[in-house]
């Protein structure tokens, strides 16, 4: 008699050889090309000792002009005021995080579970997701031995409510990756979610058209991600992060450079007690 885990893995045995299958058989190698050589344009890649700023210096003073700022037309015929029956507190990003505050096991399997969970009966998530293909794959990246969870690389299984260990770190590569890998991130929590894209999951069904859906999904995920933070408790914090080295952070993770790139981080953890 078949087990689940027996059972499990034929079926993914069976989607991934079937996906491979129609990806080399009916999608056109030039909308592989253009989605991998795009998605290359926007990588970074930073020596550990280098100096140089990603943003030029001349973007800095048109920034203090954009940020938190709304884009609103120079011209038009009304404008119509509404209601406003209460005033909304908007928690915005947290950059100030208490470190040594870890999140015990059930407080991190309880965010993980709200914020990713799939549903038993529809399949659904919380988020949207183009085709209900869901090509986006959330890691949770552990810098220091979390609770019972060992520093390293691990998958969330929506399905089977489960944590997937695919890498395991060192105290220096935890160190060197945090630091350099993740652009002076040593001051950030040691504990982050990693959003990987499937190339080929995303583009089968709508070509590149595919890839830009993935992407809106990578938002999607990360604002729920937010709001099942903030459920959980009140000293808490999050704050999405764009500056690491594409392709050496998805090596790190165990993670194949073409077929599974992280496109982005979001560090979350507990709040410096001033900020309250």
């Amino acid at each position: 008699m078949k087990n689940k885990y027996t059972g499990n893995l034929e079926h993914n045995t069976v989607e991934r050889s079937f996906t491979d299958y129609i990806y080399f058989s009916y999608i056109p190698k030039k909308v592989e090309n253009y989605i991998l050589k795009f998605h290359q344009s926007s990588t970074l890649l930073k020596h550990p000792e280098s100096k140089h700023q990603s943003i030029d210096d001349n973007v800095i003073p048109w920034l203090e002009f954009a940020q938190y700022t709304d884009i609103t037309p120079n011209y038009y015929e009304e404008k119509i005021s509404l209601d406003i029956n209460n005033q909304t507190d908007v928690i915005g990003s947290c950059r100030e995080f208490e470190k040594e505050r870890l999140f015990n096991f059930i407080e991190l399997s309880e965010l993980l579970n709200d914020a990713f969970i799939r549903d038993e009966k529809k399949g659904s998530k919380k988020y949207g997701s183009a085709g209900a293909l869901y090509p986006i794959v959330p890691l949770l990246l552990l810098f220091k031995d979390h609770n019972g969870l060992s520093q390293g690389v691990y998958v969330y299984d929506g399905v089977e409510r489960s944590l997937l260990k695919i890498k395991s770190w060192s105290n220096d590569e935890a160190f060197y990756i945090k630091k350099y890998v993740c652009h002076e991130a040593v001051d950030m929590p040691e504990s982050c979610i990693a959003y990987a894209a499937d190339i080929r999951r995303a583009i089968i069904k709508y070509h590149i058209r595919g890839y830009r859906h993935a992407l809106i999904e990578v938002g999607a995920m990360s604002q729920v991600l937010k709001n099942s933070l903030h459920k959980l408790k009140n000293d808490v914090g999050e704050v999405s992060w764009s500056g690491f080295n594409d392709n050496e952070l998805t090596k790190k993770c165990g993670l194949n450079v073409r077929l599974c790139p992280i496109v982005m981080l979001q560090w979350f953890g507990h709040t410096n007690s001033q900020e309250k």
